[in-house]
């Protein structure tokens, strides 16, 4: 299979719409939903997407309080999520 400049060039592109979905759904192999709020998950995967990403997840940091999701949180959760892998 081959890849044109045009595919190379919207790789972290795909990723960003790929990556997150692939974290999400990572913790139905744990036992975070045991552990955290489905949004405290989403908010974790979210960060761990961003991070990979070299994104600036500051912004965002407003979303984080809606979703309950603390710094402590979020590290924990993006940590069990990098153990899945």
């Amino acid at each position: 299979m081959s890849y044109d400049n045009d595919t190379i060039g919207n790789l972290p592109d795909i990723l960003g719409n790929i990556l997150p979905e692939l974290l999400l759904f990572s913790w139905l192999r744990s036992s975070l939903w045991l552990q955290f709020k489905p949004q405290q998950i989403a908010a974790g995967a979210a960060y761990l997407s961003a991070k990979l990403l070299n994104m600036d997840f500051a912004p965002y940091q407003n979303i984080l309080q809606e979703f309950q999701a603390t710094p402590a949180i979020l590290q924990d959760v993006a940590q069990q999520l990098m153990e899945l892998f």
